[in-house]
């Protein structure tokens, strides 16, 4: 395992070098462009519902001014792991200004100011800039007044709770661990320490994998998070951090450490403060950082039906299941930058960004009691808990690839580095819990894997059979398992993202040393789980369709997720001379994806047998995306199309979450479809927050960053398709969206374009050898709410 830890950072240096993929093209994303996105505020919040986010890939803030109170900061670290695996706040501070700026009716102006990572409040004439620090784990709470304040800067703690109830194992303990805070050299220093506890041991016994003990790290055991609270203005008197003037900078460091001795913490964080740094510079290089990252891909959309005064209109404002629409490209777009800001925030850590609120789940306001931990207010609302979030500690994966698909083509794929090691450093995990379980080679990996590499949240509870896959002859499936008792798509997913991954890096060490050898483990799996058929065909039986239908034979995700796999890394050489040779002999054994006639039209049928639907997934539209077996592209618009129009469920729960119908509806090169979704997807809001950009809670979570993800990969492929080494631009674009866009696909290649009423005025690409490979479409005439025929044309030079 410590090779492999070694090795991470390894593989990211190329792509830090290149910075997106490296392609410097003329025209750069200036601060106006972005600044229309900002969300801002003109009156301060009401409660803790009302937060502003703020990150810097590894450490996070909700940011609150209260009205008539104070200002506070709730804090995040990416690895602030407790023993049961529940990823907790790491603390929140709480700042007092006197006299105070934030009363009911004094001038107030809150900006989340996407162009430099920050936050902006100007309130009575006092400013203050809040940022996370884009190099180093330090906050900053910088203010400036015309004249004399007193300001008073405090920890502010909260009873912690054992774990979030929506885990289905975990080990309570009585009373649960409370923060623990002490004064130190002008300072105030407070941490969670988990101690000599943690639910992995058990992990393993019910694996019967208590070897791997010397093999995987625990990684909650002794775990201690916190912050320490210091500024260079204040002096410590009476518990809180004091003192008058005109300029202050308040710095909040943040730690996560395994440590057995939290005086060991004490110790690491104090030497982190002591670190002479001038804020001044440290503010210049994170904007540099900020100003890099922007520059690396964009894309701007507004609607050019509107008077050019209503253009790029938006509502900021929370608190509504509804966002208030003017300019419906304009929250498209909003919605699409605001979501990369996000997983900037918050995925350049040690862990993958989790899909239910990554760090920026905050208390939420309820009119009735919710599912969550929560008090009464004496006005009858109810406050969720700060460390409590819907569907506890699970990484599900079908919801966390969505956050991970996009920054491909945004070119942020060293965002994609804590996702790609947390499916690979648990190999070795999976590997063993595979032969222990199943007696065979290779490793399967199911929706819910958690730190331990265990999937205990796939079952019924902490003691049902169905936490581990059935052990089912061909044949035998009566639909009496769970949600995930036959489901092992998310391996095929993972490979398939890791090939893109070194299609658009180039990155040759991470082929070598990732994708080889994880893809080896995977397909393995498939080869020796499953027996043949007379044909000496795989039959992949007992199956799964996804969690929505329970009874099938030969899955459409898994078949064509087996054929994309063993076909791109066939082509691109990957492994050794031995996996060519068993790839080449796997990929003969693998059946077609079923087709199916409905009207006398081809559509692509769920599975070759399917039953028993329980979930609302559209598993038959995974050969169009993630596994592009079909699409406009490869001359099958028809199929999706008809699939599409078939499909097992419809714009399923209102167009949330991690449904795909609007990605699906691009590879159908259907712009009006394509469209008409993302703005019934992106108005959705939250009555339970402030923030007008988290999503809504149900069916899953709020903040639901997979519902971003899905939509923003949909967007991208509006503009931009690749299939059989050809590029589809605008193959799904509305012609009453202007647009300007910047993106990233496989090769280092870059599109930047420009699309102004309804024509495509200018493109580039570099390379410049690519132009022979681009097919520019027509955007497509949406006004009569019918979709166009084909329409490409070859690019001329």
């Amino acid at each position: 395992m410590n090779a492999s830890r070694v090795f991470q950072m390894k593989w990211l240096i190329p792509f830090v070098a290149l910075c997106g993929f490296g392609m410097a093209l003329p025209t750069n994303l200036d601060a106006e462009q972005i600044d229309r996105y900002n969300v801002v505020w003109d009156r301060p919040s009401e409660d803790a519902t009302g937060q502003m986010p703020l990150g810097n890939g590894d450490i996070a803030a909700g940011v609150y001014a209260i009205e008539d109170g104070e200002l506070y900061l709730l804090l995040s670290k990416n690895d602030a792991f407790t023993y049961n695996g529940d990823l907790f706040k790491t603390g929140r501070v709480k700042v007092t200004l006197r006299p105070n700026p934030f009363e009911q009716g004094k001038p107030f102006q809150q900006v989340l100011d996407l162009e430099t990572g920050s936050i902006r409040i100007e309130a009575d004439g006092v400013h203050l800039r809040i940022w996370a620090d884009a190099m180093r784990p330090v906050y900053h709470v910088q203010i400036q007044s015309p004249h004399p304040v007193s300001v008073r800067a405090e920890s502010d703690l909260w009873e912690r709770i054992d774990g979030c109830q929506w885990n289905k194992t975990m080990q309570p303990i009585d009373p649960p661990t409370q923060d623990v805070r002490l004064e130190q050299d002008g300072s105030i220093l407070w941490s969670f320490s988990v101690g000599d506890r943690s639910v992995y041991p058990t992990e393993l016994k019910f694996y019967d994998v208590e070897q791997m003990a010397s093999v995987y790290p625990d990684p909650y055991r002794f775990n201690t998070f916190g912050n320490l609270l210091e500024s260079r203005n204040l002096e410590l008197s009476d518990g809180a951090l004091c003192g008058d003037g005109q300029v202050f900078d308040l710095r909040i460091h943040a730690l996560a450490t395994q440590t057995a001795d939290p005086s060991d913490w004490v110790e690491t964080i104090q030497q982190q403060a002591d670190q002479q740094r001038d804020s001044d510079t440290d503010w210049a290089t994170h904007c540099e950082w900020w100003s890099a990252f922007w520059d690396r891909s964009w894309i701007t959309i507004t609607d050019n039906t509107l008077p050019a005064e209503q253009r790029g209109l938006l509502g900021h404002e929370g608190y509504s299941a509804q966002r208030k629409v003017i300019d419906r490209g304009a929250i498209v777009a909003q919605s699409y930058n605001v979501f990369r800001f996000l997983m900037a925030c918050q995925s350049r850590g040690r862990i993958q960004t989790k899909f239910n609120g990554g760090l920026f789940t905050q208390p939420l306001r309820y009119d009735k009691k919710p599912r969550l931990r929560a008090t009464q207010r004496d006005d009858g609302a109810w406050i969720s808990h700060e460390d409590d979030r819907l569907w506890g500690r699970r990484f599900t994966f079908q919801n966390q690839r969505l956050l991970y698909w996009p920054l491909l083509m945004s070119g942020d794929g060293d965002l994609m580095k804590p996702f790609f090691d947390y499916y690979w450093n648990m190999l070795p995990m999976r590997r063993a819990i595979t032969h222990a379980w199943f007696g065979h080679g290779g490793a399967y990996y199911r929706e819910n894997l958690e730190p331990t590499g265990g999937e205990r949240d796939c079952g019924k509870d902490g003691s049902d059979v169905e936490h581990k896959p059935l052990k089912t002859p061909p044949g035998g499936n009566d639909g009496s398992g769970y949600y995930h008792s036959y489901y092992f798509t998310s391996g095929l997913e993972t490979v398939a993202m890791m090939i893109d991954y070194v299609k658009y890096s180039g990155d040759q060490t991470f082929q070598d040393e990732v994708l080889a050898p994880f893809a080896r483990e995977i397909l393995l799996f498939f080869d020796k789980h499953y027996g043949r058929d007379l044909e000496g065909k795989l039959r992949i039986d007992p199956a799964m369709v996804l969690e929505t239908w329970w009874i099938a034979v030969n899955p459409a995700p898994d078949v064509s997720g087996l054929q994309h796999c063993l076909d791109e890394l066939l082509s691109m050489n990957v492994g050794s001379s031995e996996d060519q040779r068993q790839w080449a002999r796997f990929r003969k054994e693998i059946p077609e994806v079923h087709l199916q006639k409905i009207d006398g039209r081809l559509a692509i049928a769920p599975a070759q047998s399917w039953e028993m639907k329980k979930n609302s997934e559209n598993g038959l539209l995974y050969p169009v995306f993630p596994f592009r077996r079909f699409g406009l592209g490869l001359g099958t618009r028809d199929i999706v199309d008809w699939t599409m129009q078939h499909r097992t469920n419809k714009d399923r729960f209102g167009y949330k979450c991690w449904t795909q119908d609007q990605i699906h509806w691009a590879f159908a090169g259907n712009a009006l479809e394509a469209r008409d979704g993302l703005v019934h997807r992106f108005t959705h809001a939250s009555p339970l927050c402030r923030f007008p950009l988290y999503g809504s809670e149900g069916p899953d979570s709020c903040p639901d960053f997979d519902h971003f993800g899905s939509g923003s990969t949909a967007l991208q492929r509006m503009l931009l398709q690749e299939a059989n080494g050809k590029i589809l631009l605008l193959p799904a674009w509305p012609s009453n969206w202007d647009a300007q866009f910047k993106l990233h696909l496989t090769g280092k290649t870059v599109v930047r374009g420009q699309v102004t009423d309804g024509k495509l005025v200018d493109w580039e690409i570099e390379p410049a050898a690519r132009r022979g490979d681009v097919m520019v479409y027509e955007p497509q005439s949406v006004v009569d709410h019918v979709t166009t025929p084909d329409n490409s044309s070859r690019s001329k030079d």
